[in-house]
């Protein structure tokens, strides 16, 4: 028998793959599981996902389909059922009406922005995204041949861009715009005098510009902030606007990995072909799910419950970080993070070189999770999610505090 021969050129990937960086949220999960498998009481504080179950109506739909059909392949564009329950959903909030026509379907919003991205940019097209910002953004961009283009936000200004920083890096090849609201990391939300603000400057200063919507928290906010529609907001703009949504964080369904795009026929229409020749239409059995967070009165009554929900532990996380020797912890608007300044525990003169030794180190010793603020183009800052239980909260915040008093500072 023939001895199996040894290749000596290995298979090269190449620049594209060398560009894109693995998520640093996926990677500290990963990490709080590795430490959890070896019998380690790890609180996991890092969660970008709600900790609670579908809606019972979305399970049981689920599993009357399974029990009396063949799951067969959905149409690529999605469900007719389930593009006219998005419809409505959209039309309602955005006060606009939307087509089948207008909407794609994909595997989770994530799928929708890299779908948008693969069609409309080319060499040169610049996409301006907020920091802190998502970690996915700037390597969807990459992906889609686009340039990030950073601009900062303050703790100043409430983490919010401001249109004088907008007007700053705006140019002839500015092609996107993201607003994210609530924000991830930040929780940050934009009112609509806001947005406005934002829209004037760019209508001055690129009106070639689209605006990009993440919406995909719009239904998660507190205090009585009023979630504004893009559209209803910017004036001028209506025409060159694109919206990011879905089901995952609204109705606790993040893994049936449901995302919406709805945005100008054409721009779904090519969005749809790339989809078609990737991936196909989005699960059959999570659109059926989906169809049923969309329309059955119940899942709006689960959903508000979870809302209250995560209302309260905003409001006991607060109350707690706010005891932290030498950290900031702004209340958010929306979402279900916490964004802290920790940068008076970072850098000379502390233990930690920099916000990502402070939350190996909260992992690895205090058996915290947390994510720096770094890859969210923020150093000096950690996310904390309050999506987990009361009683995981507390015993973290009781780490936390035990991790932080003490500890030198930059500033003595």
């Amino acid at each position: 028998m023939n001895e199996p021969t040894t290749r000596s050129t290995p298979l090269a990937t190449n620049a594209l793959a060398a560009a894109i960086q693995p998520s640093a949220t996926l990677a500290v999960s990963g990490r709080a599981k590795e430490l959890a498998a070896q019998g380690k009481d790890v609180l996991a504080l890092s969660a970008g996902e709600p900790d609670f179950r579908p809606p019972e109506p979305v399970v049981r739909a689920v599993r009357d389909f399974i029990n009396s059909k063949a799951v067969k392949y959905a149409p690529v564009s999605g469900l007719p059922e389930l593009l006219d329950a998005a419809a409505a959903d959209l039309s309602e909030f955005h006060g606009r009406p939307f087509s089948r026509r207008e909407i794609l379907v994909s595997c989770g919003a994530k799928h929708s922005l890299a779908n948008l991205m693969l069609v409309t940019l080319s060499p040169g097209d610049e996409v301006v995204i907020t920091a802190p910002y998502w970690v996915s953004y700037t390597d969807i961009v990459t992906l889609g041949g686009g340039t990030p283009v950073i601009v900062e936000s303050s703790r100043e200004h409430g983490l919010r861009l401001q249109p004088d920083a907008l007007a700053r890096v705006l140019t002839p090849r500015t092609k996107f715009v993201i607003f994210n609201s609530p924000s991830n990391p930040t929780g940050v939300g934009y009112t609509g005098a806001q947005l406005r603000a934002l829209g004037e400057v760019i209508v001055a200063r690129a009106p070639q510009a689209w605006i990009l919507c993440d919406d995909i928290y719009r239904h998660l906010t507190y205090d009585g902030f009023e979630q504004v529609s893009a559209w209803r907001a910017l004036e001028g703009l209506t025409e060159q606007l694109v919206f990011a949504d879905g089901v995952s964080k609204s109705h606790a369904m993040t893994g049936f990995r449901i995302g919406f795009l709805a945005g100008p026929r054409e721009v779904i229409d090519a969005a749809g072909r790339i989809q078609g020749q990737m991936t196909s239409g989005a699960t059959t059995t999570s659109q059926i799910a989906a169809i049923a967070a969309l329309t059955d009165p119940a899942c709006a009554v689960a959903m508000n419950e979870m809302r209250v929900a995560f209302a309260r532990r905003r409001a006991l996380m607060l109350e707690g970080l706010g005891a932290l020797p030498r950290v900031n912890v702004p209340a958010p608007d929306g979402a279900f993070y916490l964004f802290l300044d920790v940068s008076a525990h970072v850098g000379p003169g502390t233990q930690f070189a920099d916000d990502l030794d402070l939350a190996t180190w909260l992992l690895e010793q205090k058996l915290v999770a947390t994510v720096p603020g770094t890859p969210f183009g923020a150093p000096g800052n950690i996310r904390i999610s309050y999506a987990t239980d009361d009683a995981s909260l507390r015993e973290g915040l009781a780490r936390l505090e035990e991790a932080f008093t003490g500890l030198p500072t930059a500033r003595g």
